[in-house]
């Protein structure tokens, strides 16, 4: 399992010391978690999006980040268009009205590029 943390600025060079202490309860598998966010996809915002493999990520929280891809039937997926964050303890996605816009508009740009 890979884990991540968001926003933490790092030394180019030099020595780093890190001693990380965080609990708590993973009621939520990162298997669980990409199966809500496919399911969020379909129902929200369109068939052709698709959950990929989730990474534990700390934030305020601790979560999985779960990357979303354009796919097409004849191609697989295209590329990239955003990701879902679900809190490990509860299941709630994380994800609001601007990151979903920002998706389709991924999802259009990359939809435009390979039709031409």
């Amino acid at each position: 399992m890979t884990v991540a943390t968001d926003s933490l600025v790092l030394p180019r060079s030099g020595q780093i010391r890190m001693d990380i202490r965080v609990s708590a309860d993973i009621n939520v598998g990162a298997a669980v978690a990409r199966r809500r966010v496919n399911a969020f996809l379909a129902t929200h915002v369109g068939n052709l999006l698709l959950a990929d493999e989730p990474v534990m990520v700390l934030t305020d929280r601790i979560v999985w980040r779960v990357p979303v891809d354009l796919t097409a039937p004849s191609t697989g997926r295209m590329g990239h268009v955003g990701e879902i964050d679900v809190d490990i303890e509860s299941g709630e996605l994380l994800v609001d009205d601007v990151q979903l816009e920002g998706m389709r508009h991924r999802a259009n740009d990359l939809t435009a590029r390979a039709a031409s």
